[in-house]
């Protein structure tokens, strides 16, 4: 059974949805997974085992620089995700 978790998974896949739009590429599945893993490679880890340990990592990962740090990296992932798109049609 796993006891812990990259809390920095359900923000960034929170920030890909809110900007999704902006992003400007595609967001098929196979897309929002690279673009997801490209930004999370390129972020720090946050791993918590409990949920309060969970929350509390969580909230200090909303600072200012975590979200600008997140941002950046999904910006960046959308653009190489854009230029090198793995799904098959347009």
């Amino acid at each position: 059974m796993k006891l812990y978790q990259n809390v920095m998974e359900s923000f960034v896949e929170e920030e890909l949805d809110r900007m999704g739009d902006s992003l400007g590429c595609c967001l098929c599945e196979q897309c929002r997974n690279d673009v997801a893993a490209y930004a999370l490679n390129h972020v720090p880890s946050r791993y918590v085992v409990t949920k309060s340990g969970g929350i509390i990592s969580k909230a200090d990962s909303l600072r200012t620089q975590h979200l600008t740090d997140v941002r950046t990296a999904l910006l960046q992932a959308a653009q190489v995700i854009k230029e090198n798109p793995r799904h098959d049609g347009p």
